[in-house]
């Protein structure tokens, strides 16, 4: 068998040498010469960053003067936004690690930036639903709310989940009033249940029922008591549709796993398709369509999204922003504002590239001409 090649018989290696050179020298500038782009509503981000940043302080102020210890081990940051392990006020488990992540405050420009792609525009009314189980999540979204200059329609889960804002008297509830009289927030708020499992506060210690209660009842909130599930979403629901005045709500807003919220956890009983639905897994961040596995559940989420509403669902969040969108892990130092992709983003100087790319084609269609001579050599 016989095998072709072309050899540049009169071409010295040296200059072949000479070009490989010149071509990693182009490089090396191209590499070394990047430039910063701002990303799309960069001020926006941080302007609702700096908000987050400044709410974390005061919850932490507030925290210091009401002697409430914070458990360094738990929260390596000092933030005060991490509860404990087991207290009355628990409703479910919580991941640790999850709630440490959270406490960045560069967060909020990753919901600037789900608000955006929802086209929210200032003045427009969305409906939010927060739960205690990410305090810092749900100051990350107001920043963003207000931030973008809409109009919420809030309703509130007062129980939390393990690391959540689950100590007695220094709950979810306690930490937004504290919010609103250092005038970081100024929302009204629609309603609050307790939480927990069926959204009345099933599971929740007995004591800790009484602390929630009493704890709503101090703000001054309207009781959305709840005997269920269902009845939780058809109360909801008409909060929203009372106090929305008729405005067309832009988006619906979950942050947490109340059950309510996002979806029961199984389908009827006998249900021909109930072995093929999936448990709370409405994708996390923005959802404009019904998932079909999710078509036989009931949620306030699954009736916006059967009405054509977006939502913007905060749940199960760790993995998006560690893996998707590069948030830092556990940080135990506190992180500076403005940092990460979602601000901005290093971008080659295409102009100096295609001037590079230039150059090394010329370079090479001049070297090509000096070899004069090809031979074509033949292998048996």
């Amino acid at each position: 068998m016989k095998k072709v090649y072309w050899h540049p018989h009169n071409l010295p290696r040296v200059i072949i040498i000479a070009f490989c050179l010149f071509v990693l020298a182009g490089l090396y500038f191209v590499e070394h010469d990047k430039n910063y782009k701002y990303q799309h509503y960069y001020k926006e981000k941080l302007q609702a960053a700096k908000l987050t940043k400044k709410a974390f302080q005061v919850i932490h102020d507030a925290r210091v003067a009401h002697h409430i210890p914070i458990d360094a081990s738990n929260d390596p940051q000092l933030s005060g936004l991490i509860g404990e392990q087991l207290t009355p006020i628990t409703s479910d488990s919580g991941d640790l690690k999850v709630k440490q992540t959270t406490i960045n405050p560069n967060i909020a420009a990753l919901f600037v930036d789900w608000l955006e792609r929802v086209k929210a525009k200032p003045g427009d009314t969305v409906a939010v639903n927060m739960t205690g189980s990410f305090p810092a999540l749900d100051i990350a979204m107001l920043a963003a709310i207000k931030t973008m200059q809409l109009k919420p329609l809030i309703t509130f889960s007062a129980a939390a989940s393990q690391y959540g804002a689950n100590m007695p008297y220094f709950s979810w509830l306690d930490m937004y009033a504290i919010l609103v009289n250092n005038k970081i927030f100024d929302f009204p708020v629609l309603g609050a249940s307790l939480g927990g499992g069926r959204d009345n506060g099933h599971g929740v210690d007995p004591a800790g029922i009484n602390i929630l209660k009493d704890t709503i009842k101090t703000y001054g909130y309207p009781f959305i008591a709840s005997q269920g599930t269902i009845d939780s979403i058809n109360k909801r629901m008409s909060l929203y549709a009372t106090h929305g005045e008729g405005q067309p709500i832009a988006a619906y807003i979950n942050v947490g796993g109340n059950m309510a919220s996002i979806g029961l956890k199984r389908v009827n009983a006998g249900d021909a398709l109930a072995k093929n639905v999936k448990p709370h897994s409405l994708e996390t961040g923005v959802v404009d369509k019904l998932p079909v596995y999710l078509a036989n559940t009931d949620s306030v989420a699954v009736r916006f999204l059967k009405s054509g509403i977006a939502v913007i669902n905060v749940h199960n969040i760790g993995k998006v922003l560690i893996d998707k969108y590069k948030f830092p892990l556990q940080p135990t130092q506190p992180v500076a504002v403005g940092t990460g992709n979602l601000f901005y983003l290093l971008e080659y100087n295409t102009w100096l590239a295609m001037m590079v790319l230039g150059l090394d084609v010329c370079v090479f269609i001049f070297i090509a001409l000096l070899s004069k001579k090809y031979v074509i050599r033949y292998k048996r």
